[in-house]
C-alpha cells in the first residue's frame, strides 16, 4: 500500500499532461475529484499554472484552487519534478485575502466613526467640513504599483477637487500603476462629481496609471451609463475579485 494516502497535506503526483497519478487522502477530501490537476485550478489561474508549473525542476507559485468548501481558496503550491512526474504539496493561504479585506474595513469604520466627531464640533464646522473631505478619500498602500482610494460620502465636486492633488502626487512620488476607486462607501452621486472623477481618470491615464472602479451598486451603476466616467476606465465587482487580479 502507498504511503502517499497518510500524508498530512493536499498532495499529487502528476504526469507532464498534468494528469493525477496519485493523491493523499487529505487531497481528496479537500478537492472534488478530478482526472486532471488543472481541473481543479480557478479558470483565471490556469494560464499561470501551465506557465510556472512547468517552468523549473522545483517551484513555489500561489493559485486558486477549487475546494469543495470555497470556488475560491488561496494556496501555496510547491512542486518537484522527477522522472517526468511532478509531486505537488498544497498549502491553503486563503486567510491572507480576508485579513487584507477586513483592514480595509476597519480602515472604513474608523473613518466613519472620525467623520461623525468632527461634524460635532459646531464650532471648527468649516474646518471640520475640510477635513471630513480629506478622510473620505484615503490612499492606502495595497501593493507594488497599486492603491486602493476608498471614496465615503457623496461624490460631488468638492470631494473629488480637495483630494485631487493628493492622489495625482502619490502617483508621482510611488509609480503607481494601477488605482482601484472604491465606490463602496458612496451614497448619492452629483453629475459635477462625476465630471469632476472623469477629468483625474484622463490626467490618471496620461500619466500611465490604469483605474479601475469597484463596490458599484445597481443605484450608481444609472448614474454611470448615462454620464460615463471614462472609456479607459476599467469596472471589477468588489475588492476581493481586485486582490485576485492583480495580487495573487
Amino acid at each position: 500500500m502507498s504511503a502517499i494516502k497518510h500524508l498530512p497535506l493536499p498532495y499529487f503526483t502528476i504526469n507532464q499532461d498534468f494528469h493525477i497519478i496519485d493523491a493523499s487522502d487529505i487531497a481528496r477530501h479537500t478537492f472534488d475529484e478530478s482526472d486532471r490537476f488543472l481541473e481543479i485550478v480557478d479558470l483565471e489561474s490556469q494560464k499561470k499554472a501551465l506557465r510556472t508549473l512547468t517552468s523549473a525542476t522545483f517551484v513555489t507559485t500561489e493559485l486558486v484552487l477549487k475546494t469543495k468548501n470555497s470556488p475560491y481558496a488561496l494556496f501555496q503550491i510547491q512542486i518537484n519534478w522527477q522522472n517526468n512526474l511532478g509531486h505537488i504539496v498544497c498549502i491553503e493561504q486563503d486567510d491572507r485575502i480576508q485579513s487584507l479585506i477586513d483592514a480595509v474595513e476597519q480602515h472604513r469604520k474608523r473613518l466613519s466613526e472620525t467623520n461623525f466627531e468632527l461634524l460635532e464640533k459646531k464650532e471648527q464646522l468649516e474646518k471640520s467640513f475640510e477635513r471630513i473631505l480629506e478622510l473620505s478619500v484615503p490612499i492606502i498602500y495595497l501593493a507594488k504599483g497599486m492603491i486602493l482610494v476608498p471614496l465615503i460620502g457623496e461624490l460631488n465636486i468638492e470631494l473629488v477637487k480637495k483630494n485631487h492633488n493628493r492622489i495625482v502626487e502619490k502617483i508621482t512620488d510611488q509609480q503607481i500603476e494601477r488605482i482601484l476607486i472604491d465606490f463602496h462607501g458612496i451614497g448619492d452621486i452629483t453629475n459635477e462629481g462625476i465630471r469632476a472623477l472623469r477629468t483625474l481618470v484622463l490626467e490618471l491615464r496620461v500619466m500611465g496609471t490604469d483605474s479601475y472602479i469597484i463596490g458599484v451598486s445597481p443605484l450608481h451603476a444609472k448614474v454611470l451609463n448615462s454620464l460615463p466616467v471614462n472609456p479607459n476606465t476599467y469596472f471589477l465587482k468588489d475588492l476581493h475579485s481586485a486582490i485576485r487580479s492583480f495580487i495573487i
